[in-house]
């Protein structure tokens, strides 16, 4: 059978001791982040003023061995860092390091400092000796001892580190696991190509539309409401804070009935096909339009099509996207001509060539099945 590496976020209920430990515990690990980025900041200018020195030659000299001598030279200076949780510290290490490798890569931009005032904090627990499992219907955390939790799903495979988080006043540990055990599912010879669009959430090269999530049109206009009342209000009063507090809320909800939603329909459609073809978006620059910015963010294509992506591959499905050049649109499925003048008004045309009426939407998830099928036959066959 086959193993996977997978994450389990579930729900966590620390009492308030416990709250004020790991409260804690996130201004040590933040106090560590930002003295490692202090010191590299520091020498890393000191190399690109050197004319003489590449600064890309700099990151061999951010690796591990380096930087837990710079945290043991912390923890003697500093000795409240003793109270820490020890392997939080080592994993916040880890996590600097591994943000300027990204950053000399050209992954991401530079570090920036942790505050305290970002309403996502965590710390990142490793599993030594078993010093990470559930006893008694409850969680087990390294110096932290028994934590209440709700979750439903049997945490399978081995257990290599806890992440806990505090997001928006919400707890939560996500358990990475690995040697999960996952069966494949059975085939179904079904093929499809989807186009991503605003008005349907989904176009299937077989007709079907799927809309978007229409419970949550109530919602957003209360956050619109909400926001127009928070900006009435003086920034740090007692009104103020209520009233963020409520969009904390609203957000959390928004967040977790589109997860579900997204979580169940991924699923579906690994059921239902044996290849699924998708077309890759910028989304960075589909948010420069200023009309349709706040729509595109809000249907979070990406966080979907991820879902897709990693769920094929765990059950020995394929997810192929098309290059993000490829003229979907433009290109009728009976013939191949291309129409040119296309724009985005025009959600219907037809074919001068073939004499074929289009559906836009349609004919593009038609020819995104067509070309997702031409790159697996070539990748099999080459």
């Amino acid at each position: 059978m086959k193993t996977i590496v997978k994450s389990y976020k579930i729900r966590i209920y620390p009492n308030k001791s416990l709250q004020d430990k790991l409260y804690k515990n996130f201004g040590y690990n933040r106090f560590v982040f930002n003295q490692l980025l202090n010191y590299n900041q520091l020498i890393f200018s000191l190399v690109v003023n050197n004319p003489r020195i590449n600064p890309y030659n700099y990151i061999p000299k951010v690796n591990r061995s380096t930087l837990n001598n710079w945290l043991n030279v912390l923890k003697a200076e500093y000795f409240f860092l003793k109270d820490s949780e020890s392997t939080s510290l080592q994993s916040t290490c880890d996590i600097f390091k591994d943000s300027m490798v990204r950053f000399f890569k050209h992954q991401n931009k530079f570090p920036r400092f942790k505050s305290r005032k970002n309403p996502i904090q965590s710390i990142r627990l490793k599993n030594n000796n078993n010093s990470i499992r559930f006893e008694n219907n409850k969680l087990k955390l390294p110096r932290f001892g028994l934590i209440r939790y709700r979750d439903n799903r049997k945490i399978k495979g081995d257990i290599l580190s806890c992440t806990v988080k505090c997001e928006n006043n919400r707890w939560f540990a996500v358990l990475n696991c690995k040697n999960v055990p996952v069966s494949p599912m059975l085939k179904t010879g079904d093929n499809v190509g989807i186009d991503l669009g605003l008005k349907d959430l989904m176009i299937f090269s077989n007709g079907e539309k799927r809309k978007p999530i229409t419970r949550l049109t109530k919602i957003e206009h209360q956050i619109a409401k909400l926001n127009k009342k928070l900006s009435r209000k003086v920034k740090g009063s007692n009104n103020w804070k209520k009233i963020v507090q409520k969009l904390q809320k609203l957000y959390n909800k928004v967040f977790d009935i589109r997860n579900d939603e997204y979580q169940k329909l991924s699923t579906e459609l690994i059921k239902s096909f044996d290849l699924i073809g998708l077309e890759k978006l910028s989304v960075k620059n589909m948010i420069k339009n200023k009309r349709l910015s706040h729509s595109i963010s809000q249907i979070s294509w990406s966080r979907l099509v991820d879902m897709i992506k990693y769920k094929a591959e765990w059950y020995d499905k394929k997810c192929i996207q098309i290059s993000k050049v490829f003229p979907s649109s433009k290109l009728c499925n009976k013939c191949g001509y291309k129409k040119e003048d296309l724009t985005l008004a025009i959600r219907e045309w037809t074919c001068p060539k073939c004499r074929t009426k289009h559906d836009r939407d349609i004919n593009a998830s038609i020819n995104i099945l067509n070309e997702a099928i031409r790159i697996n036959n070539e990748c099999t066959t080459g």
